[in-house]
């Protein structure tokens, strides 16, 4: 049965709501009624299950090497694969030294979080900061003033009101200034992606040397980068937005590339892709923030896609 994108997206959302078990009775009911709505809905909801089933299969089988456990070789490479990943994995190898280094980022951080950790910041105003893993904030309160700077990651704002001190978070190239409550904010490399869960947010881009601004409503999103400004507003499932606080990461139709800077701040080690055609591959799923490796190798199989490894340590995914 082939089922529409719509519909698949709308499966995943009731997971994330469904997840850790509700006992709400008017939820479950809403649920059933999903279900029984359309032959499709249980289809889809069945093969997310199915998913997951797959993926704590493979997790099962992933056994970490120790000093006392001899390492099993694997699968010859052939020359052409070793000639394409040998400049990118020395690359990466230099990259990797300075990039698991937090020595520079930690000199400007006030509150920072390791590989898989979530920390719950309350600030001086009474306003909190939920900060995901791998992440790095500044924090410059007073003289009428509530500034923040998304160093590293991604973080969930929720703002205690107060007229006389805006709530501005700079993040890459903009600044999202808080018009209510609580918002989402993630860095991508140089994107920033800002997603809404209460209230509004304004947005501020300085493009060539001109402001580009614009507002977010609740339920909605945007990224933005320097070189493409301020990109279209998109609707966004409150719940799939802040899903990493509850252990789960939900992608709906990403692509690898991102897909994989994702589990990076879960994973310690650095993971890549060999090259940016296979980065683009369309990727949707819900998984959970604490097995990527074994997210990586449902991808693999799912992909039908290689990797060579240096351990567990530096991991690089090619055709």
């Amino acid at each position: 049965m082939k089922i529409a994108e719509s519909v698949k997206a709308e499966a995943r959302a009731w997971w994330v709501k469904l997840d850790g078990g509700s006992d709400d009775p008017e939820l479950l009911a809403e649920f059933q009624r999903w279900l029984a709505a359309d032959a499709a809905h249980r289809e889809a909801y069945r093969r997310l299950q199915q998913l997951w089933s797959d993926l704590a299969e493979v997790e099962s089988r992933l056994v970490p090497a120790s000093a006392d456990m001899p390492l099993q070789p694997r699968e010859p490479v052939s020359a052409k694969v070793r000639q394409r990943v040998r400049l990118p994995l020395a690359l990466a190898a230099s990259v990797a030294l300075y990039w698991l280094s937090p020595l520079s980022l930690g000199l400007r951080a006030d509150f920072h979080t390791g590989f898989g950790e979530v920390r719950d910041i309350a600030l001086s105003d009474g306003s909190s900061v939920h900060l995901n893993g791998n992440s790095a904030l500044q924090v410059q309160f007073g003289n009428g003033q509530r500034s923040l700077t998304l160093l590293r990651g991604e973080a969930l704002f929720e703002v205690s009101p107060d007229p006389a001190r805006p709530f501005r978070v700079q993040a890459g190239d903009g600044v999202i200034t808080a018009l209510g409550t609580a918002f989402n904010v993630r860095l991508d490399g140089g994107r920033v992606v800002v997603g809404v869960t209460e209230h509004s947010v304004a947005l501020e881009l300085q493009r060539d040397g001109r402001p580009q601004r614009g507002v977010l409503l609740e339920g909605q999103q945007a990224a933005f980068a320097a070189e493409q400004g301020i990109g279209p507003v998109q609707a966004v499932d409150k719940l799939a937005a802040s899903a990493w606080r509850r252990g789960k990461l939900v992608f709906e139709d990403r692509p690898l590339g991102e897909v994989v800077a994702e589990l990076n701040r879960y994973h310690r080690g650095l993971l890549l892709v060999g090259d940016s055609a296979l980065a683009e591959r369309r990727v949707s799923g819900v998984f959970a923030t604490g097995q990527p490796l074994a997210v990586l190798a449902a991808l693999e199989s799912a992909l039908h896609i290689r990797s060579t490894r240096l351990g567990d340590y530096l991991i690089l995914l090619h055709r």
